[in-house]
């Protein structure tokens, strides 16, 4: 575990220990806290990037939503855009490599605390993958796994190519800017690896954002996208449609 874990885990430890407060709570202090004081200094942050990927990969939910698919959430966190699914009709299998609980009663949700290299193609397939934030994660100790992985966010790439049936659509969202990783947390895209990343897929629809000096997310081009400066608590985003052209 690395001293900036440590040193968050031991902030976690202090703000639960105020009575009241859950362990995921004083993690969301925390993280305002951590925001409060990057726009003290002018610097960007994240907040509200989620509520726009959330609403880009329900929209395009939609839009490809075939009949009678299987839907793999993966990496589905609490679960928000596996209900969507679930409740337009689809199967879907969600995973995560943490425990997760969906409030209310989805039969038609089946999850799984796995990773996504324990699927087996030759038995599971799917038309259509949900992929928010998670990519960038994968092969990554220290924060969702203990395992380093170099490659890892290529292989498990890969690896939702051979899960998907041919036509079939990967909606995702992922970090974009000049290459770099912020290990634990997670990897930028840029002109070397987002190539790679997306290799043998086709893309069928690309949109990019990131924030301006005002800390307000605005729509971009891809080169302003993949020019923008990333560190450990900020970058650019990509909303992409995949399509698995065999």
């Amino acid at each position: 575990m690395t001293n900036r874990t440590l040193e968050k885990e031991r902030w976690i430890h202090r703000l639960s220990a105020l009575g009241g407060i859950t362990r995921s709570g004083a993690s969301r202090i925390k993280s305002m806290a951590r925001r409060a004081m990057r726009r003290a200094r002018g610097l960007r942050d994240l907040s509200g990037d989620r509520n726009m990927e959330w609403m880009y990969l329900a929209t395009r939910m939609g839009q490809y939503n075939h009949n009678e698919a299987r839907v793999l959430d993966f990496g589905c966190g609490s679960g928000i855009l596996s209900i969507a699914a679930a409740n337009m009709g689809q199967e879907v299998l969600a995973i995560d490599l943490t425990p997760q609980s969906f409030s209310g009663p989805y039969p038609n949700i089946e999850f799984r605390q796995t990773d996504i290299m324990a699927l087996d193609e030759r038995k599971e397939q799917f038309s259509l993958i949900l992929s928010c934030s998670t990519i960038e994660h994968v092969g990554l100790s220290g924060r969702y796994s203990s395992i380093e992985f170099t490659d890892g966010d290529l292989k498990a790439m890969d690896k939702l190519g051979k899960l998907l049936r041919p036509q079939g659509h990967i909606i995702m969202t992922l970090p974009v800017g000049q290459d770099a990783v912020f290990s634990p947390y997670h990897r930028v895209y840029g002109r070397d690896r987002l190539p790679r990343l997306l290799e043998g897929y086709e893309i069928v629809e690309s949109q990019f954002s990131r924030k301006d000096r005002r800390n307000i997310w605005l729509p971009c081009s891809r080169e302003e996208a993949l020019c923008d400066i990333a560190d450990a608590h900020y970058y650019a985003l990509a909303f992409l449609v995949l399509c698995n052209p065999s």
